[in-house]
């Protein structure tokens, strides 16, 4: 590593390097103030420091600590931008605040000119040999903004930039844990990506040449040893999944925690911060989580030659058996200054069991994964519930878990005791495709609509998308015969590969 650049090591302790020992207590003072508790307060900081600074500040309005940090650097880069951040505090949380940031600033002794320790990692030739080597063959944007964030463990990047965007984005950052920077794991995914094999090997020997040089070939050969080699999956959707937990504490508020996965193919959610709220406010907290994921979901308006448009994101809702049947898909969802619209138009809505999604039951989890499974390869078997069956659940639920090779349910409305046992039932052999009418009965009528419907996909990976188009047609259309169900569907689609944590350290979360 050349004399000057940041390594990013702050193991070396306060004593040795006086940036770090800024930087740290800086980002303590702050994550406790106000104006940091929420993503918009964290937003609103950062504009007004932004304008002070003349400098963008990009936060990803997810964790705390991590957008505090965020501001912090940026403050930090520019030559006495720590009193302008102290500026900022006193605007948003008085004087006091101010005073006792201030305080921070006078012991510490910052870098002399010219040794930066906020400066990128790469010298600018060697920034400049970067950009020259990438632009010189075709690579895939989205494809490579992607990669990257595999690479980077989730972390966000903005979607819509040219890989020579992407490499100026991300050139200042922090290197890894393992001293790789970011720009030159940019330079090694492209590698892979090359439309050319000439490009390929330019954009490789360009990564060696810099590794060795910084003494990280050994870094680097167990970066692309532990790549996996197996292709992404194309059946693991972009995904906002939403977590409901009543308090049932009498007092109507329900805490609601989501997760963001922001690449088709890969199942990496990263968690937003929880909310508290109640069913009646459920849109909105949807919706909020919605417009951090729609910035993470664009896609570039000329999508990169031989790469299809990808279907809508899912929004799925990991609710407890008593809210299974509360209509999620019709929850308003607004667009800029129009009307509010059903959240299912839009997006691919579905359900979730909260509990079977929290269960260490070893067995269940078991017979979750091999239903699935079965699903997957032998397609969509309907075990079907009906009211006589309510006279009989012990025989339902043993017919159900003596056939293996059944891999869905239609059955009523989970609103009175006996539908829901046998949902309940369901769950626990294992099934993760249900149906039902969310008004009731489910008529005999309405169920040939379903049988229409999962016969008309060639792979059970399109049922999502399908009873999408349902609900959506229902909408736009007043005439059919799927009109009325797709205004009432109930749908189950749980897939036990793409599940979250749903055990928090805060016993408050817990249900």
């Amino acid at each position: 590593m050349e004399t000057g650049a940041w390594t990013g090591d702050p193991e070396g302790g306060a004593g040795q390097n006086p940036g770090w020992e800024l930087l740290l207590g800086l980002t303590d003072a702050l994550c406790p103030l106000g104006c940091m508790e929420d993503a918009p307060g964290r937003v609103q900081f950062a504009a007004m420091l932004a304008d002070q600074l003349q400098r963008p500040v990009d936060l990803r309005g997810v964790r705390l600590r991590e957008d505090v940090v965020a501001m912090v650097r940026t403050a930090l880069s520019v030559p006495g931008g720590e009193h302008v951040l102290v500026g900022v505090v006193r605007i948003l949380e008085g004087s006091t605040a101010g005073d006792e940031l201030d305080r921070l600033l006078a012991p510490v002794a910052l870098p002399a000119a010219g040794t930066d320790i906020l400066a990128g990692p790469l010298t600018q030739a060697e920034e400049a040999e970067a950009r020259a080597v990438l632009i010189r063959g075709d690579l895939p944007a989205r494809r490579l903004r992607d990669d990257l964030v595999d690479e980077l463990n989730g972390l966000d990047l903005p979607t819509g930039l040219t890989p020579e965007q992407l490499l100026a984005h991300v050139l200042e950052w922090n290197t890894q844990p393992d001293g790789l920077p970011p720009a030159v794991l940019l330079v090694d995914r492209a590698a892979r990506l090359a439309r050319s094999r000439t490009h390929g090997l330019a954009l490789s020997e360009w990564v060696d040449e810099w590794t060795q040089r910084a003494g990280l070939a050994r870094e680097l050969k167990e970066r692309r040893s532990a790549r996996p080699d197996t292709p992404s999956d194309p059946d693991v959707p972009r995904c906002l999944l939403v977590a409901v937990e009543p308090a049932r504490d009498g007092s109507g508020e329900i805490v609601v925690r989501s997760w963001l996965n922001t690449t088709q193919g890969r199942w990496d959610p990263q968690p937003a911060e929880p909310a508290t709220t109640t069913l009646e406010g459920l849109g909105g907290a949807v919706e909020s989580a919605l417009r951090q994921g729609a910035r993470l979901w664009s896609v570039p308006s000329e999508p990169d030659a031989g790469e299809r448009l990808q279907p809508p994101p899912y929004v799925e809702f990991a609710l407890p058996y008593d809210l299974l049947n509360h209509d999620v898909a019709g929850l308003n969802h607004q667009i800029g200054d129009g009307r509010p619209l059903p959240l299912g138009l839009k997006y691919a809505v579905h359900l979730r069991s909260l509990e079977r999604m929290r269960t260490d039951d070893a067995v269940v989890l078991q017979q979750w994964r091999e239903r699935w499974f079965a699903l997957r390869r032998h397609g969509v078997t309907v075990h079907g519930w009906s009211e006589p069956d309510a006279a009989r659940p012990d025989a339902w639920q043993t017919a159900l878990a003596g056939e293996s090779s059944r891999t869905a349910v239609v059955l009523d409305a989970p609103t009175d005791v006996a539908a829901l046992e046998a949902l309940k039932a369901a769950i626990a052999e294992g099934i993760g495709l249900a149906v039902w009418d969310r008004r009731g009965v489910f008529d005999d009528e309405r169920r040939e609509v379903v049988t229409a419907v999962f016969a008309s996909v060639q792979t059970p990976a399109q049922i999502p998308l399908a009873i999408h188009r349902l609900r959506a047609n229902a909408v736009l259309h007043a005439k059919g015969p799927g009109r009325f169900l797709g205004r009432h569907i109930g749908f189950l689609w749980d897939d036990p590969t793409r599940v979250v944590d749903l055990h928090p350290a805060d016993p408050d979360l817990a249900s």
